[in-house]
């Protein structure tokens, strides 16, 4: 009897934490526009790759209303970063400002953003590019 209850404690626990996981609701902190490339700083991003690229389907409509993003280039190619904001925006410590920098303080930082707090940490949570064809593609941190 003792163990069905631990059990049962325990799958009530986990449906719960899981419950709560997937209702976090993605937040659209900052984005950069460069030419045929986007940055685009999230907290609370999905935490599946399933449902990292159901957010990008279901916020594409609105991602180009309000930001003006994908920019396409001449080719109808375009790459968007996204990032995650982890412990916010950070002082620049001589971090460079392009983001495929080699510096080792693995920090971005964006120039438009006028506070000394205009860095991130490079955490890429995931990269859709468009290429060839209008093929889009997706890959994930850690692929």
């Amino acid at each position: 009897m003792r163990i069905k209850i631990t059990l049962f404690v325990i799958a009530t626990l986990l449906f719960v934490i899981s419950l709560l996981i997937s209702l976090r609701e993605p937040e659209v902190i900052f984005v950069h526009q460069g030419n045929e490339f986007t940055d685009i700083v999230v907290k609370k991003f999905p935490l599946t790759q399933r449902g990292r690229v159901k957010w990008w389907g279901d916020n594409k409509l609105y991602l180009k209303e309000k930001y003006g993003i994908p920019k396409a280039d001449e080719f109808g190619h375009y790459h968007i970063f996204i990032f995650d904001i982890g412990d916010g925006f950070k002082k620049n410590s001589e971090a460079d400002s392009i983001w495929f920098s080699f510096s080792t303080t693995d920090l971005i930082c964006f120039d438009e953003i006028k506070s000394e707090d205009r860095c991130i940490e490079k955490s890429i949570l995931m990269r859709v590019t468009r290429k060839k064809m209008g093929e889009t593609s997706y890959i994930f941190d850690g692929d």
